[in-house]
């Protein structure tokens, strides 16, 4: 799966991330820090990349629970008669290509 970073100027593919993670701890000190939703690269020490700020944990726990949900829709189907031939449709499901745009606030 892929996810637009909020500022729309990445493309980050969610299958080469070791972790998505919420962190608060950045910058300089602040009584009011927005969360920042980060993804973690597992075989680059220290690297993370921001996906989106939020103003509070609730919310971005929120887009973190939005990219999971994303990342397990599929499309199925049941099989049956097919109207357009004298043919019966397996059962079957796939997940379709799927892009993730982090939301603006």
């Amino acid at each position: 799966m892929l996810i637009m970073s909020q500022n729309r100027k990445c493309l980050f593919n969610l299958e080469k991330a070791g972790t998505l993670f919420l962190s608060s701890c950045y910058g300089h000190y602040e009584e009011r820090k927005p969360v920042r939703v980060l993804a973690a690269f597992p075989l680059a020490e220290d690297v993370t990349e921001i996906l989106g700020e939020y103003e509070n944990e609730v919310r971005a726990m929120e887009v973190l629970g939005e990219i999971a949900d994303e990342y397990g829709n599929y499309l199925r189907t049941n099989g049956g008669p097919l109207a357009t031939a004298n043919f019966y449709a397996q059962p079957f499901a796939f997940a379709p290509p799927k892009v993730y745009k982090m939301p603006l606030e």
